[in-house]
């Protein structure tokens, strides 16, 4: 058993990480049913690299248990490089779509 102060501040720091993702995911949701259009359309890409990277944080915690799976090693660097680029790619492309109708309506 792991006596150390790291494992229990990995697994807070991993909780607060799916805690604070699983309301991020939610209220895109709720928001994009609510106001459609452009802006929904934002929102649903940011909660889709949301989960995009709580899929990876999970991977990553349960290999760290020693869970391998069917997975090669060169299998799962490539899950890990193709999933890490994927949601960041609908994170930024998200947050450019909600700028620009910020800008639009001179919110900044």
């Amino acid at each position: 058993m792991d006596t150390g102060l790291f494992p229990l501040i990995f697994k807070l720091s991993f909780l607060a990480v799916v805690a604070t993702s699983f309301v991020v995911i939610v209220n895109a949701v709720l928001s994009a049913k609510a106001l459609g259009g452009e802006l929904g359309k934002g929102l649903k890409k940011i909660a889709a690299g949301t989960i995009a990277h709580i899929v990876l944080i999970t991977t990553f915690f349960l290999l760290e248990k020693g869970s391998q799976g069917l997975l090669t090693e060169e299998q799962i660097r490539l899950f890990f490089m193709s999933t890490g680029l994927f949601g960041s790619i609908l994170l930024l492309v998200g947050y450019l779509q909600i700028y620009k109708i910020s800008k639009r309506l001179k919110l900044f």
